[in-house]
């Protein structure tokens, strides 16, 4: 099961990792997940005042989900779910949610890490860091 979802309003990391325990089985026996915070200093400006992120396709939900099918198909996980913010950010705020359940730990570990370096890329969503 794939879940996507892209918001410019801060999304609630704790009901959405409720919601996937709520999908689960009894055949996970790990769920891995990864919360992405804006950090500072940042890549470009050390004291940035505040992040731009935006979409560099039509459709960025369509492609986070392409990249979660491919994490099931090359990792054999049973459930991926991405939620990634759009929009104006601050040092802090929650950027990014990846959560990755599969039968043991390996497969979860590294589809979630797999799935986070993909994303980064930012092929799909760019990060702007303004003065």
């Amino acid at each position: 099961m794939i879940t996507v979802t892209c918001t410019r309003e801060p999304f609630d990391h704790v009901s959405l990792y409720q919601a996937f325990l709520q999908r689960e089985d009894d055949s996970s026996g790990t769920v891995v997940l990864h919360h992405g915070r804006v950090k500072r200093p940042g890549k470009q400006i050390a004291n940035f005042s505040s992040v731009e992120l935006r979409p560099l396709v039509a459709d960025p939900e369509a492609s986070l989900a392409g990249i979660a099918r491919l994490a099931i198909d090359k990792f054999g996980v049973h459930q991926v779910l991405i939620a990634h913010r759009l929009g104006t950010l601050a040092a802090g705020d929650s950027v990014l949610l990846a959560i990755v359940s599969a039968t043991s730990r390996g497969p979860a570990f590294d589809a979630c890490a797999w799935i986070v370096d993909q994303i980064k890329k930012e092929d799909i969503i760019e990060l702007i860091e303004r003065a």
